[in-house]
């Protein structure tokens, strides 16, 4: 519902100093044999508000969000995505989410669970995601110590996002992460090896230990 550009520009308003770009691979955009032909138009997109980022100093990087049918309907943020990993992928929504988590295994993809308790009571298998996600949007939010709980007993990371569509998703909540992320592989390999991660929302940071 807006261009990359005007991301940039409103999130540079907010006072961020970067986004990751998670545009959307779902069953209902396209048919499965388009999948190549969409990612090309995809990497285009991301492309073009790169290069409007790299003259502002923006850190823009190059995420996906990936809804799946199986076991459930669910959606999972692919953190650490490069373009050629998109360009030779399977049709990502037609994976289970073990088939999903072992191709992200493979290629250095933190695999997150965004908004885990939108579709179902509670979150997808532990087993076969390395995060979960506290989604700032005020349904979701409303059930963030839910999915904390759940990561705990788990052992797995906690991110945090804004679920961004359209201008009045204004919320400022996000991530606090090392100034020496620029690329999607750095994020993935920071969600990868780090000890905590800092989140922003409800006004304040929170910083958890894993």
């Amino acid at each position: 519902r807006v261009t990359c550009e005007q991301i940039i520009d409103f999130k540079r308003s907010l006072g961020y100093d970067g986004v990751v770009l998670t545009n959307h691979c779902q069953p209902w955009y396209y048919e499965p044999e388009e999948h190549s032909s969409r990612m090309k138009n995809f990497i285009e997109e991301y492309e073009k508000g790169a290069l409007y980022a790299r003259k502002l100093n923006f850190r823009f990087i190059l995420g996906i969000e990936v809804t799946i049918n199986v076991p459930v309907k669910s959606d999972w943020l692919l953190y650490g995505v490069t373009k050629e990993f998109l360009l030779s992928s399977p049709c990502l929504y037609m994976l289970t989410q073990k088939q999903l988590f072992e191709l992200c295994e493979k290629n250095g993809i933190f695999l997150v669970q965004a908004h885990p308790i939108r579709h179902s009571p509670e979150p997808c298998s532990y087993l076969y995601t390395n995060g979960v996600e506290i989604n700032c949007t005020p349904a979701d939010f409303e059930k963030r110590q839910e999915i904390i709980d759940f990561a705990r007993k788990h052992n797995l990371k906690i991110t945090c996002g804004t679920d961004f569509h359209f201008f009045e998703r204004d919320c400022k909540s996000g991530m606090i992460v090392p100034d020496n992320i620029f690329t999607a592989e750095d994020f993935a390999k920071y969600l990868f090896e780090t000890k905590n991660t800092e989140l922003v929302f409800d006004g304040e940071k929170h910083i958890f230990n894993y």
